[in-house]
């Protein structure tokens, strides 16, 4: 029943996308003394309709847009003295510019109360803490650990990863003092340091994957979560009471967020000390107490906790590792004699040969097993926009394995109920969002970006429901709809101020003619306009469905059946 929540989340985007749109023609129309003859979501024959004063309300069947039908709308026909006072055309250029200029408007003005909306619900905001570290980075140089939490920047507070990169990209080359807090694994406590990093010059990609030269550290904000992976039923860990995939969340009362605190801290104990833990499995949060077993070499070796990041999870059916007899649960060893800590070891090896044949070492309850194997390109796109887009599409040689081991971030929800805190952050987050989509319509009109990425209604059906599942559903996922709703309520007020006849850009560049002018466009020239502008958007819808029909698939399926 995916398809169904995936339509209904459709019919809720496109009805408040076009209701805003259309609400904001009939409002000002309404304030400009024109009277309102029908108010339309959807085009073509009404499902429903009501009528409320001089007003039709309608839903129509075709989900294609909406229209407000004013009153002396028609410049072929002759109107009353009276019929002129309500009159869309008979009205002076100003305020034919208003009602016109009012859908875009609103389109405009509705995310700012939509961010709002979800400040107050709770926004989850990636914290400042930093996950993985890159070998031999500015980060490692710096003495930067995972877990360590961001708290100020050259004096200015910092408490989002977004403030973080952002500093950091801005900053090649130039030295970045840090005020970070970091659990203390030997005393057992958490402390405040000082730290001083240089970002270095490297090279990166602008949201439409053009090349671009930024400040980099080698950090990510995802770090590998504290999971039990045992030896086996004869593991120290295992006879006190824990289990593979326990997640470990506090040690004597501490947080632990990231896999390598755990290990640091274990490594940190002395043999007999007496640990409570915090952990969780299946869903459900349990204590249980931890000796430290006596001994000679690593705690964590003495505890028979194994490494998870190079534990097979999930393995393709048919791919390369699984003709090669490679099952969940096996441990990676080498790669071409490389050894694998990590999958991104394996990755590697795999990227290195460039398609040939590599040669793979690894590990079932202690026996070891080698094959050779031929890894297989695979085109990874980006899930909201399919196949075939330049813009989200990377060819990757793989063996068809998966990691064991959970990547995740630190994450806060940022909530506020104070109304200025709504207006700065809406404001901030809606203007980030305009000029971005204006950048995006000025690149698609330039050549610099292809019409490739332009979508159809199709394209939004999938995205709606692909933005919530892929947020997790539930509450994230709502947060990342409504993300969506405000992007394209931003998408389609730009859209409908570019000045194309027929679009209501169209319209204020003709009554701004007249206003200038004073005396309107003539008739003939408006039907030529008009006749021009269906054209174009005839062309343009025609463009979209055929790239959606490719993006997702639908030649194939065609062909497949005629063949």
């Amino acid at each position: 029943m995916t398809w169904l929540f995936d339509l209904g989340l459709f019919a809720l985007l496109f009805f408040l996308l076009v209701f805003f749109h259309e609400l904001g023609h009939f409002l000002m129309a309404r304030w400009m003394g024109v009277r309102v003859e029908k108010f339309s979501i959807g085009m073509g024959p009404q499902l429903v309709s009501k009528k409320w004063g001089d007003t039709d309300y309608r839903i129509a069947i075709l989900p294609l847009g909406g229209y407000v039908k004013m009153s002396g709308d028609d410049p072929t026909k002759e109107y009353s003295e009276e019929e002129k006072k309500v009159g869309f055309l008979t009205q002076p250029p100003r305020k034919k510019l208003v009602i016109v200029l009012g859908g875009p408007v609103f389109n405009l003005i509705l995310p700012i109360f939509i961010f709002s909306f979800m400040l107050s619900l709770g926004i989850p905001t990636r914290e400042a803490v930093i996950g993985m570290i890159e070998p031999e980075s500015a980060a490692e140089s710096a003495g930067l650990q995972v877990g360590d939490r961001v708290l100020q920047i050259d004096g200015e507070e910092v408490r989002t990863w977004d403030q973080f990169h952002s500093v950091v990209i801005e900053s090649p080359e130039r030295e970045l003092l840090l005020g970070i807090e970091r659990l203390n694994v030997e005393t057992q406590g958490i402390e405040r340091l000082m730290k001083t990093v240089r970002p270095r010059l490297g090279e990166g990609m602008t949201r439409f994957r053009e090349p671009v030269e930024l400040g980099r550290v080698g950090v990510d904000s995802h770090f590998l979560l504290p999971v039990l992976f045992l030896e086996g039923e004869s593991s120290a860990l295992y006879q006190a009471g824990f289990r593979k995939f326990d997640q470990i969340t506090r040690i004597n009362g501490l947080e632990i967020l990231a896999l390598d605190q755990l290990r640091a801290f274990f490594n940190a104990r002395r043999g007999g000390e007496l640990l409570e833990l915090e952990f969780i499995r299946n869903g459900a949060t349990q204590a249980q107490s931890l000796r430290i077993p006596e001994g000679r070499g690593l705690v964590i070796d003495r505890l028979g906790l194994l490494p998870i990041e190079a534990v097979v999870g999930q393995v393709t059916l048919g791919g390369a590792a699984d003709r090669a007899g490679i099952k969940e649960g096996d441990r990676l060893i080498s790669v071409d004699g490389l050894e694998i800590r990590r999958f991104e070891d394996l990755q590697e090896g795999i990227k290195q040969k460039a398609g040939e044949p590599i040669s793979l070492v690894w590990s079932r309850q202690g026996e070891r097993m080698t094959a050779e194997l031929q890894p297989e390109k695979t085109t990874i796109a980006d899930p909201l926009l399919g196949k075939d887009n330049p813009l989200a599409v990377e060819e990757i040689y793989r063996i068809g394995v998966g990691s064991m081991a959970s990547l995740s971030s630190s994450h806060f929800y940022n909530q506020s109920w104070n109304p200025v805190v709504w207006l700065s952050y809406s404001a901030n987050r809606t203007w980030e969002l305009t000029s971005m989509t204006g950048e995006a319509l000025w690149k698609l009109a330039t050549g610099q970006l292809s019409l490739r990425n332009l979508g159809s209604p199709i394209m939004i059906y999938k995205v709606a429901g692909n933005t919530y599942r892929l947020a997790g559903g539930g509450h994230h996922g709502w947060i990342q709809f409504l993300t969506t709703l405000a992007l394209l309520s931003i998408t389609l007020g730009l859209v409908n101020l570019l000045p194309i006849p027929i679009l209501d850009g169209g319209h204020v560049v003709f009554f701004s003619l007249e206003a200038l002018r004073g005396r309107p466009v003539s008739l003939r020239t408006m039907e030529i306009a008009s006749q021009v502008g269906l054209l174009i958007i005839f062309s343009l819808f025609a463009l979209v469905l055929y790239n959606d029909f490719y993006r997702y698939g639908f030649f194939d399926r065609m062909f497949q059946i005629f063949q």
